[in-house]
């Protein structure tokens, strides 16, 4: 009964505010303008889904969640995370202020709510790998960069949302249950729906299309890393190792930008069409297409995750093997490349002899 309360109340602000924001969302400033070379919307979009999940993630842990330090601190660090990407939205702050706020979101969940990472077990085949003071600043980095992970790679509809979806699917069912983790996991999902169909215009939601913005980006990431640390500290559900499957692509997907752009000399927080998602959208000619295939991917790798947990795989085992995919990803990343110029070359002829 508690759950069902709880998933409702998620479900129900969450579409309330974004039935009451939608109006409201060109007064606030909380518009994406299609003026930049990177975006593919055509029409401006209110940016007022982080807001909505938010309010329904609030609702729905707030009525069954205690407010004990974990959990107050907790949301205290998603608040502040919303609030400084709703005013990043409205104003364009840039990338520090967002990461002065992503490490005071993580100190928040770490200091005050005592969430960290005491041990990376035996990653490496060498023996147990505890942090010891370390602990607390390597839990913090591990938090901002899948924050970031999850702002830099929601650039698509539904593919920040989805990887969520598909990363807490994947803790459910590792961690089944109705404690504190799956309740505020269940809440995410419910405040999450409304926003997806309107994002994505489904069951004829047509006209209300909405994003999450910087705030609602970001909010996801927290949540899902909060989940994954929690679940591998206090729960022991799954190991260190395991997060990394369960989030690859966002990952992946950041390691291999933000590298590039050292590589050329510029800032890593360049914001830019060279990501997957971009690549994969020009080769298809289709966002959608590209949103399948990108969340089937991140399916098979949460799913591998997912096994290696259930059967006992070594820890070591896991962690080389996600090493493979991350080459295995490079290699098909400059596959793409090489495809994507092909089809380039192969539509201008196209389009000459059709002349």
């Amino acid at each position: 009964m508690t759950a069902s309360l709880e998933i409702m109340a998620a479900f129900v602000v969450s579409l309330a505010a974004l039935g009451a924001l939608h109006p409201l969302a060109p007064r606030l400033g909380l518009i994406d303008h299609p003026n930049d070379r990177r975006k593919i919307h055509g029409e401006p979009v209110p940016l007022i889904g982080g807001i909505a999940v938010f309010a329904g993630v609030l609702a729905g842990s707030l009525l069954v969640l205690p407010l004990t330090e974990p959990y107050l601190f907790g949301l205290l660090g998603a608040g502040l995370l919303v609030v400084v990407g709703v005013l990043d939205d409205r104003a364009g702050l840039g990338p520090r202020v967002r990461l002065v706020a992503q490490v005071g979101a993580a100190l928040l969940l770490t200091l005050g709510g005592g969430v960290s990472l005491t041990s990376l077990g035996d990653l490496l085949g060498l023996g147990p790998i505890g942090l010891g003071p370390l602990s607390v600043p390597f839990t913090v980095f591990a938090m901002v960069g899948i924050i970031n992970a999850f702002n830099m790679i929601d650039g698509i509809d539904g593919l920040a949302g989805g990887l969520m979806l598909i990363g807490v699917g994947a803790l459910l069912f590792l961690a089944p249950g109705i404690g504190p983790l799956q309740v505020m996991l269940l809440a995410a999902i419910a405040a999450l729906i409304p926003y997806l169909i309107c994002n994505l215009q489904l069951l004829g939601c047509t006209g209300r299309k909405v994003f999450l913005g910087d705030a609602g980006s970001m909010l996801l990431g927290y949540i899902l890393v909060w989940a994954l640390v929690d679940a591998a500290e206090s729960q022991r559900s799954i190991d260190p190792v395991t997060a990394l499957w369960l989030t690859a692509i966002p990952l992946l997907d950041t390691l291999s930008v933000m590298g590039r752009r050292m590589l050329q000399r510029t800032s890593p927080f360049k914001a830019d069409r060279a990501h997957l998602h971009h690549l994969l959208a020009r080769i298809f000619g289709s966002t959608r297409q590209s949103l399948i295939l990108m969340l089937s991917v991140a399916a098979a790798l949460a799913a591998v995750g997912v096994a290696g947990r259930i059967l006992g795989a070594p820890s070591p085992v896991m962690f080389y093997a996600g090493i493979l995919a991350f080459v295995a990803y490079l290699v098909f990343l400059r596959s793409a490349q090489r495809l994507h110029r092909s089809v380039r070359r192969r539509r201008r002829q196209l389009a000459v002899e059709a002349v």
